[in-house]
């Protein structure tokens, strides 16, 4: 995928008719005009957190899942648990295509990732993670993901500054 040149968040029909006419058009014509081709994708606003849940999932949900669960006396490292929470909870869809050299169609099923989902649904699949851990593996967190968001995070490396234990 090629780098974002251009990404603006508008509020309101007034912000966005200011931000398209003040910026974007003179910006893509201007690409336009030097023989570039460009792509324009529009997608409905969610907010940060699913960054931030992203790296609960990761750095709390699942390093406890990987660090506390046994099963017959056997630890599994993370990328395990997080491949076998995604086939669990978030399942797979069925896609067709069409292939262009017979013209048959075929259906395969494909996994259905977490970068795929919005916040609420990332949220409702990191809540069916942790009751499930909890119920079925005795794994206990340290925190709640709202504890967690209000520690400090390293930008670059998305790590928790300071502890992680909850007071």
């Amino acid at each position: 995928m090629a780098d974002v040149l251009f990404r603006a968040t508008w509020h309101n029909p007034q912000q966005g008719a200011a931000n398209c006419k003040g910026a974007f058009l003179p910006w893509a014509g201007e690409q336009l005009k030097a023989g570039r081709r460009l792509v324009v994708e529009a997608r409905l606003y969610e907010d940060d957190k699913t960054d931030k849940q992203r790296k609960y999932l990761h750095g709390v949900v699942l390093r406890s899942i990987a660090a506390q669960a046994r099963l017959n006396g056997q630890a599994f490292p993370l990328a395990v648990w997080k491949e076998h929470c995604r086939r669990e909870f978030l399942g797979h869809k069925t896609v067709t295509t069409v292939n262009p050299l017979t013209g048959r169609e075929s259906r395969r099923r494909q996994r259905i990732s977490t970068e795929d989902l919005g916040v609420r649904r990332y949220s409702d699949y990191i809540d069916r993670v942790c009751a499930w851990a909890a119920a079925e593996l005795g794994v206990t967190f340290p925190m709640t993901f709202e504890q967690w968001a209000a520690l400090p995070i390293d930008p670059e490396t998305g790590e928790v500054l300071g502890s992680v234990c909850a007071k």
